[in-house]
Formats: structure tokens, sequence, C-alpha cells
């Protein structure tokens, strides 16, 4: 009886490491992905970026005309076919942006400010490039967390994810 509770336990715990967290509230996601880097947690903030299948699923619904919606299409399966989508890449990009700031950095930058969090209408689907300002002693550094798109699944960064503006 006791193996049987401990596997239900171990089931749901896997079951719920793998399902990424939904975030409908665009300060909230910005707030939860800067709480990833600051956290170094690579795998939330990696299950923050859209997959191959969400953007297909996103395009197809847009509102876009058949024939840009074709070539969006074509162009997400030739990114895919790059390695655009690959974990191995998107871990490697995230490093790299990572350590352009020290480890006390992101241990000790508060949220001073948030920029850009209107959104605006594609095709149907809400979109946004907020950025974030990060205070470290007397440093102050622009956080642009990314252009967003909000899916079914809540918001989620397209294109090359953060950067620093």
């Amino acid at each position: 009886m006791k193996k049987l509770i401990l596997g239900l336990i171990v089931a749901v715990l896997l079951i719920s490491c793998n399902k990424s967290k939904k975030i409908y509230d665009l300060k909230q996601f910005c707030n939860y992905t800067i709480a990833c880097y600051k956290n170094d947690n690579i795998s939330e903030a990696l299950a923050l970026r859209i997959n191959k299948e969400e953007l297909m699923r996103a395009i197809t619904a847009m509102t876009m005309p058949e024939t840009n919606k074709k070539q969006e299409l074509e162009a997400t399966e030739n990114r895919a076919k790059d390695g655009y989508f690959d974990k191995t890449r998107l871990e490697k990009a995230y490093s790299e942006f990572k350590t352009t700031q020290d480890k006390d950095f992101w241990e000790n930058c508060s949220i001073e400010e948030y920029k850009y969090l209107q959104t605006e209408d594609f095709f149907g689907y809400e979109m946004a490039e907020p950025i974030v300002v990060l205070k470290y002693g007397d440093i102050t550094k622009n956080f642009k967390i990314g252009e967003l798109i909000k899916t079914n699944n809540g918001w989620k960064t397209l294109g090359a994810g953060p950067s620093w503006k």
C-alpha cells in the first residue's frame, strides 16, 4: 500500500513538473520571467517560450489573408528544421543572455518600473513588447522581455527572447 501511495505521489509530481505555467496577465508574466532569471530556473524560463505546435495553431487561427498565413506556416516549418525550437539552442541562448550580468546582479536586482505594457491586436491575437526596468544599486537596466503573444496557454515569448535595451 505504501508503494502504491508513493508511486502516485511521484506520478503527480512528474505530471505537475511537465506543465508550464499559464499566465494571462502581462505584468504577472513579466514578474515571473524576471523571477526565472533571478532564480536561475532555466526550465521554467524555456517553458515561457512558444513551441512549434502552439505557434502553428496561433498562425492557423489568425485572421490574416490565407496567402500570408501559408507563408507564415512555411516559415515556421523552416525555422523548426533550422533548430529554432531546439531545446539545446534555447538553453544556450538563455545561458548567454543570463551571463551578461553577474550572479550578484541577478540575486540583488529589483523591479523599478514597467514600460510598454500596452498590447496591440495582430490578426486577432494580443501582442506586446514589454520592458522591465531593473535596479541594481545605482545602476538601472532595461530588460526587454521579448516579443510576446497571448495564446490559449497564456502569454508566450516569440522571437529571440529577452534582451537589454
